[in-house]
């Protein structure tokens, strides 16, 4: 590797940094986290008996989730995970901000617009954010990264050969992540029809019936899975932002919880938010405008094929992101500004053009500074220490781990309902017990409708349904008595949570 490669990695170690920091504070901040480990841990046990069964949940719908990542987590010794679980979503996306110096240092030999992608892409808000636990998302931003590069390679040089390695980059990323595929799929149309090129929507025809080829079938059932989660969504994406209990809030309605506050605002202005979630995608939405008006503010340059690409793909992803925010009727297809997470790098490769077809006016410098600092690093900041650094409804704290114990000592396997759901996460990794929850999409999609995203039966019809032995309340969220449950229900009680006896429920 050239030595001046090797300079994209400062700046990569500092993005890490940024997103990890609040972790040191709160190591176990997450709660799609504890799931992927549960899971890990079963497919390396099961590795030693082929014969084994999962059966922590008491909606035992076969899972259908995406499993490259929990298999590569499987890889490592579980007491390792559970202690380096926070820094696994900064390092993958250390490699992504490395590879973004490189592509543009590859395409314009110019070091100052490599470092000033760089900068662009790590204080992106999304990006910061998406790595602040351990999901799925950051490993499928970098494979789409390299598989839209890869697909560049192709765009430039109109040589079919690119189809090869693109069907095995396609491949992997269908066994990564749903939302990603989603991003695929838009912008796999749109070049299609912008280059008039059918080789865009075979590369993601061809990864899907390879993913399905390599896994003997298995990637069946997780596409039929995402379709039976698009379809749950859809109906019940009315209550997307509901109380599990009091239902949809008032968009007045005030509440404690930093991240209801930041669902309130974006209930005000849909759009907005995906603006917000990465505001460097300016310099690609002005620069377009200019090249469409022909006001020529900006020289060309002599990369102008990879300019075109790039600005097709940011520009389609945030057209897309603001039209899923602002239509009632395509909700369903996700968060609009999840979308600008896979824009992300020709975002920050956008910025650099911009830099070299300004000739590097001051002006730039100002606009970057100002977007830097007050529509990247502080509204992250801001958002790190109140959602990650201060939370306390979404990490394992003192209160929840005797909660938690307390439920073990009662004997292995009890049968277990939370509220709010995402307790159940926790439960299935730091307890024994078997959670009212699926890893299922055909599971939401045949049982969740009585419980979530609103409690729609009586608490007596669910205990009786699932029979029950306990519920875990998280009194900051909502009190027994809303729940239906009087004080002698209670068998455990802390500063913040309560345990009822799902018996005087069903009574």
């Amino acid at each position: 590797m050239s030595p001046i490669y090797l300079a994209a990695i400062p700046l990569a170690f500092i993005s890490a940094f940024i997103q990890a920091w609040p972790r040191l504070k709160n190591r176990y901040f997450g709660i799609d986290t504890w799931r992927h480990l549960t899971v890990a841990e079963f497919y390396r046990t099961r590795r030693h008996n082929p014969s084994l069964v999962f059966d922590r949940y008491l909606i035992q719908n076969t899972s259908d989730y995406p499993p490259l990542l929990r298999f590569l987590l499987s890889l490592f010794p579980d007491k390792v995970l559970l202690k380096w679980q926070w820094l696994v979503s900064p390092i993958i996306d250390a490699v992504h901000n490395v590879i973004v110096y490189a592509t543009v240092y590859t395409m314009t030999e110019n070091l100052i617009a490599a470092v000033v992608a760089q900068i662009a892409y790590m204080l992106a808000p999304i990006i910061i954010m998406q790595n602040s636990s351990l999901t799925t998302r950051p490993l499928a931003s970098l494979l789409f990264s390299v598989l839209l590069l890869a697909e560049l390679q192709f765009a430039v040089h109109s040589d079919w050969i690119w189809l090869f390695p693109c069907l095995g980059i396609a491949t992997v990323l269908f066994l990564t992540h749903r939302m990603a595929l989603q991003a695929l799929l838009v912008l796999s149309i749109a070049f299609s029809i912008f280059y008039g090129a059918v080789f865009y929507v075979c590369v993601f025809v061809g990864g899907w019936v390879m993913a399905v080829i390599v896994t003997k079938g298995f990637y069946w059932r997780v596409f039929t899975g995402h379709m039976a989660m698009l379809r749950w969504w859809s109906r019940n994406i009315h209550n997307r932002y509901a109380h599990q209990i009091r239902g949809l809030p008032e968009k007045r309605e005030s509440n404690g919880d930093a991240v209801f506050r930041i669902y309130q605002y974006v209930r005000k202005a849909p759009f907005i938010a995906v603006l917000m979630a990465n505001p460097f995608v300016i310099f690609a939405i002005v620069f377009v405008l200019d090249r469409l008006l022909g006001m020529r503010l900006f020289e060309a340059l002599a990369w102008e094929k990879e300019i075109e690409f790039f600005s097709v793909w940011v520009v389609t992803l945030v057209i897309v992101g603001i039209a899923i925010r602002q239509i009632k009727q395509i909700e369903w297809a996700g968060e609009g500004e999840r979308y600008g997470e896979y824009g992300a790098l020709p975002a920050a490769v956008m910025a650099a053009v911009v830099l070299l077809a300004s000739g590097n006016e001051m002006w730039f410098w100002v606009v970057l500074l100002g977007i830097a600092v007050f529509g990247g690093l502080l509204p992250a900041l801001y958002v790190q220490w109140n959602v990650v650094a201060g939370d306390t409804d979404r990490s394992l704290t003192d209160d929840l781990k005797g909660a938690l114990a307390w439920i073990d000592q009662r004997g292995e396997g009890k049968r277990l309902m939370t509220f709010p759901l995402s307790l159940a996460d926790f439960a299935l990794y730091f307890s024994t017990a078997k959670v009212l929850s699926t890893d299922s999409s055909f599971g939401h999609l045949n049982h969740y409708d009585d419980f979530f995203p609103v409690l729609q039966l009586p608490m007596r019809d669910i205990c009786r349904k699932w029979d029950l032995d306990f519920i875990l309340v998280n009194s900051n969220y909502v009190g027994y008595d809303e729940l239906g449950f009087s004080d002698k229900a209670v068998a455990y009680q802390n500063e913040r949570f309560v345990i009822l006896k799902a018996a005087e429920g069903s009574s």
